[in-house]
């Protein structure tokens, strides 16, 4: 081969690698730009919703399945587990944060449900447990835990508070919860976040949301009802007690011995009666109008928290799970890693989800105090009117045993004088029955005396006789002249 054909080869060979190396820079450079676009989309849109989760002990070359849509219908059905963790690096520390990155929303959903039952299990009493998941006060500030956070309605919020027990005015402290209570609500609001976890990671069921708007519905109608009844039953009071005043001050004028036993029984009906033989008559229509409205708040704050614990579609059930793992944790590596599983899409949608489901608080707790201050005057007219009334009604039974009192008195002085004219009776009569039986006994002397007397006028008599029949008998025997 002459020279010329050694330069060509050469030149060949050369021209061949040059177009290899820019071949494999070209295919290298393109495997980057698709990493970079994969990046990009599984930033802005996440992981998929659905998938099995990452083993543990898998190798960084392996390859994870995840279907992810690109542009131009361009799909990645697949993509090797140290992109996956290159992808989620620095979101590795956090509470709930874990080596193995995330392939699929319910994965990890799933695998977050376990680790927050872990934290929860390491609250030593039921009311660390309680805090934990409702929130505590500071003060009168409250400092909501995840649950709360999750509520979806003020309504909501206001029932998981709730569990925690009312605050105390004007001291702004908790009210103290029995530790049975404390357990209670430790367990229902644990079951109740259980289930929001629940409708994150279940499919939706048809027709769920629609059943538990109308139960709550249904029991905010009969809340309302019973509040209505009960103010009916503060108006018939009102009447019944001007009624019953109108007579007690004719009582304390002194017009009218007496109040009307109708007029006192109407109002003692509201009140209620120590005495009475039921229960209803010991309470008053009152107190049971009352107990009626706090049954049926009771059995509104009840249906609440059975309901809206089920996604009412596939968008909600997404909105739940990114919700869900924003309020467990605030820590930067926690929420880089919630931004990078659900995407920056719909983790913003997630923050404008909550402020827009957020009231005016201002607002709301302006119309809430004005709410409360007309509950409390009337309340309080109520309670000052019957206090007026009862305090004349003790006035007049004060006036009623004082005279009692003082007829006792002078029954008590009759009895005594009685008594006294009985003890004279009675020494009189033994005076008399002592003189009697004297007379009694001077008269059985004298007549015994004249019985004997009798005795000898009678023997006297007898004699004569005899003696007047000799005499008659000795003149037969005289001769006759």
């Amino acid at each position: 081969m002459k020279l010329l054909g050694y330069v060509l080869l050469l030149l060949n060979l050369l021209a061949g690698a040059a177009v290899v190396y820019l071949a494999s820079q070209s295919w290298a450079k393109k495997q980057e730009q698709n990493a970079n676009a994969l990046r990009y989309y599984l930033q802005k849109d996440g992981v998929p919703q659905e998938g099995a989760a990452v083993s543990a002990g898998a190798a960084d070359d392996s390859t994870v399945p995840m279907p992810v849509s690109m542009g131009k219908g361009h799909t990645v059905d697949a993509v090797t587990l140290k992109f996956l963790k290159d992808h989620f690096k620095g979101t590795e520390t956090g509470t709930y944060s874990d080596a193995v990155p995330p392939a699929s929303r319910i994965a990890e959903l799933i695998r977050l449900k376990g680790k927050f039952d872990g934290v929860y299990s390491a609250k030593g009493s039921d009311t660390d447990k309680l805090a934990f998941l409702v929130g505590r006060y500071s003060g009168t500030r409250f400092l909501p835990g995840p649950l709360v956070m999750l509520a979806d309605t003020f309504d909501e919020r206001q029932e998981y508070k709730a569990l925690l027990g009312e605050i105390l005015w004007p001291s702004g402290t908790p009210k103290k919860l029995k530790p049975e209570e404390v357990a209670a609500n430790a367990k229902r609001a644990k079951e109740v976040f259980d289930a929001k976890i629940d409708a994150a990671i279940n499919k939706p069921v048809a027709g769920k949301y629609i059943e538990d708007i109308a139960a709550i519905d249904a029991s905010k109608k009969l809340l309302q009802e019973s509040e209505i009844a009960a103010k009916q039953v503060a108006d018939d009071q009102k009447i019944a007690a001007l009624a019953f005043k109108a007579q007690m001050d004719e009582v304390l004028a002194g017009t009218k011995k007496e109040v009307d036993p109708a007029a006192m029984a109407a109002f003692f009906q509201f009140v209620g009666d120590p005495k009475g033989g039921t229960d209803a008559e010991v309470k008053g229509k009152s107190r049971l109008a009352v107990d009626a409205v706090r049954a049926s708040a009771k059995k509104l704050h009840e249906t609440i928290l059975k309901t809206g614990l089920t996604a009412n579609d596939e968008g909600d059930r997404k909105r739940r799970g990114t919700i869900l793992m924003q309020c467990l944790d605030p820590s930067e590596p926690w929420q880089k890693r919630v931004v990078l599983t659900v995407g920056m899409t719909d983790y913003l949608a997630g923050l404008q989800d909550r402020i827009e489901r957020q009231p005016d608080y201002p607002t709301r707790y302006e119309r809430l105090k004005d709410y409360q201050l007309i509950k409390f005057f009337e309340g309080y007219d109520r309670a000052k009117e019957q206090a007026r009334d009862l305090d004349r009604l003790l006035a007049r039974q004060v006036e009623l045993r004082v005279a009692v009192e003082a007829q006792a008195a002078k029954a008590e002085g009759l009895v005594l004088q009685r008594k006294g004219q009985r003890d004279a009776a009675k020494a009189e009569a033994d005076a008399t029955e002592a003189t009697l039986t004297g007379l009694v006994a001077e008269q059985d002397a004298v007549e015994k005396e004249l019985f004997a007397l009798q005795t000898r006028v009678g023997a006297m008599l007898r004699a004569n006789f005899d003696l007047e029949d000799r005499v008659i008998a000795a003149e037969k025997l005289l001769p006759v002249k």
